[in-house]
């Protein structure tokens, strides 16, 4: 009896976690920038790739809010993308592929805290946010 309980509890503990995992994988990804006031910093690149480097399709950026003080630019172009070294995608680092990027520029002489949130809908199908917070000095 004391064995089936120990394994009903660590079962337990399992389905626990995982259920954690997977409602934490909803919560966007934040990124810490710093501009100077009235200069453009890039703040965002994606690329969707296949494992041999080919293009996966175009993702989706959106702006869904910000930023407060100044403005944002999307754009298509060429990215260099950074994969961990334990990826089957690594080895794409070394050349540039089709991908998106996002630019931030502040209201001349404003100084402060700012903030964007971004929108990423894959060619696949998956979705998730990105929050930038930028400090602009």
């Amino acid at each position: 009896m004391t064995h089936r309980m120990a394994c009903i509890i660590t079962m337990s503990a399992m389905v626990g976690f995982t259920g954690h995992a997977m409602a934490g994988s909803n919560r966007p990804q934040t990124y810490e920038k710093t501009a100077l006031s009235g200069q453009e910093i890039y703040i965002f690149q994606d690329a969707n790739l296949n494992p041999d480097c080919t293009s996966a399709g175009m993702d989706d950026v959106h702006a869904t809010s910000g930023p407060s003080h100044g403005s944002i630019r999307i754009v298509d172009g060429k990215v260099y993308p950074n994969f961990a070294k334990n990826s089957d995608r690594y080895k794409c680092n070394l050349q540039s592929d089709d991908g998106v990027q996002a630019f931030y520029k502040s209201t001349p002489g404003f100084k402060g805290q700012d903030q964007v949130n971004l929108s990423i809908h894959t060619f696949t199908g998956n979705a998730h946010s990105v929050v930038v917070n930028i400090n602009v000095e």
